[in-house]
């Protein structure tokens, strides 16, 4: 049983490296009027012309507020409803913006405690009982 919570070690160690793999530069943010705030997975922060834009963040406009997002294909998408948006690069001519979502961040705690309550369940199972011991008494 010490191979399965070996595995399940393995697993949450490759489930955190995705981010490092996930993030990248799609396009650059430009507030047009209002409030608007971005989150990587974390807390929002207030945002600036500019910024950044990472594939996956997430973008919120707040009311009487709007932003575009000028993106590295030449698209650009404007965002004047209020409301949180995950961004993703879109196809030329095609905008997409999405309300709400999962971000990478998240996902990765999940398949991270998912890891972890398996190896708990394994370890808990009792079935790691030493050889020498009877099975029985």
């Amino acid at each position: 049983m010490k191979t399965l919570t070996k595995l399940a070690l393995a697993t949450a160690v490759a489930a955190l490296s995705l981010p490092a793999f996930a993030q990248q530069t799609i396009g650059t943010l430009t507030v047009n009027s209002g409030t608007v705030m971005t989150s990587n997975g974390g807390e929002f922060a207030s945002a600036s012309t500019g910024s950044s834009i990472e594939s996956g963040e997430r973008l919120m406009v707040s009311e009487n507020s709007s932003a575009s997002v000028t993106f590295t294909n030449g698209t650009v998408v404007n965002y004047t409803a209020p409301g949180v948006y995950t961004i993703t690069m879109p196809v030329a001519g095609a905008p997409v913006a999405s309300a709400g979502g999962a971000s990478t961040a998240a996902t990765v705690g999940i398949v991270l405690g998912a890891a972890v309550l398996g190896a708990a369940a394994v370890e808990a199972n009792g079935d790691d009982v030493p050889p020498d011991h009877p099975v029985s008494r």
